[in-house]
This record gives C-alpha cells, structure tokens and sequence, in this order.
C-alpha cells in the first residue's frame, strides 16, 4: 500500500517537478534566460544573483521570485565537468516568493535550491507545495532526488504532510498522453 501511495505522488505530482529542475535529459537545449531589476556579479564568488521581479525561463518552464542567485562552477572544478552536465551551473537558489510554472504544473515556496551534481530540488519555507491540477502536496520540506526516482515530504512541529490525489488529474494525463 506505501508503495502504491508513493506511485501515486511521484507521478501525478512531483515527477514533473523533477523533471523540471534537472532539466529534460532527452532535450538538447539547456539554456537558462533570466531576466530580473538589478543583476550582481561577483567573479571570485563564482555567482550571478538576479534581484527584482526576477524570472527564470529554461524549455517550457519558468520560475518566478524576489530573487534568484546562479552558482557557478570555478575554473578548477570546470576540468572535472562532462560534457553531458548541466552547462557551467552548479546550483541555483531562488528565494521569496518562489512560483514555479510548467504547463498546469506548479510549486511554490519561500526558498528553492537546485543543485545540479546530484540533481536534487529542496523546497523550503512557507508551506511549500506542489499542484498538478487539481491535485496536491505539501509540507515543511519537499526535496525531489531525481537520480534515484525518490521523493521525501517532511512535516514540522505545526505542518503535517498533507496530499490530495484528484484520481480526474491521472484519468486527464493518460487520455491526453
């Protein structure tokens, strides 16, 4: 029954989300296009932080916060990359009133952290939640491990995890597939 229960929320809910954060491993394009207020740029820091209305567009996906701050890899760890790794980006870090939108598919939180190497997705903050249509997660702490198919929802002291599986979601997924 707890594996069917984890089916269930890995694909109508949160194998999107994954999918998203990694990117589309059958896409070529892994170009991100952000746009935002201000942009600050440190060298010897390795980062690009987009601050103001800042908005992350990567395929067909988009993220929208206060602000999104781009980690890159040094010269020194650049050697170690693959070819098939995610361009010169090691983690991304959207902070304050994180939107993410792909299709009917959206999260949201106060804090999301993508770190390419692991391909692991943490939202934090608020109530973060994850909506594909009608159906939902949520909890304190939502992180997706995309490499291993995992997902962990954590409750907290006052927020347990709370899920509604719309069975009219999957029905409308496999209809329109």
């Amino acid at each position: 029954m707890r594996h069917l229960i984890f089916l269930a929320v890995w694909t109508v809910l949160l194998n999107p989300v994954a999918l998203w954060a990694a990117g589309d491993a059958v896409s070529e394009d892994r170009s991100l296009h952000v746009t935002s207020d201000t942009m600050i740029s440190e060298r010897n820091a390795a980062f690009v932080e987009f601050v103001g209305n800042a908005k992350a567009t990567s395929r067909d996906s988009v993220v929208h916060a206060d602000s999104i701050k781009v980690f890159l890899y040094k010269d020194k760890e650049k050697k170690e990359l693959k070819e098939e790794d995610e361009q010169n980006i090691k983690e991304i870090l959207a902070t304050g009133n994180v939107r993410f939108i792909s299709g009917d598919r959206k999260a949201y939180a106060e804090k999301a952290v993508f770190t390419t190497a692991d391909q692991t997705l943490i939202l934090t903050g608020g109530s973060p939640k994850v909506i594909t249509g009608e159906s939902f997660v949520t909890g304190k702490k939502i992180t997706v491990f995309r490499n291993d198919g995992r997902v962990v929802v954590e409750s907290g002291k006052e927020k347990r995890v709370e899920a509604l599986f719309n069975t009219k979601d999957r029905i409308e997924k496999k209809e329109g597939e």
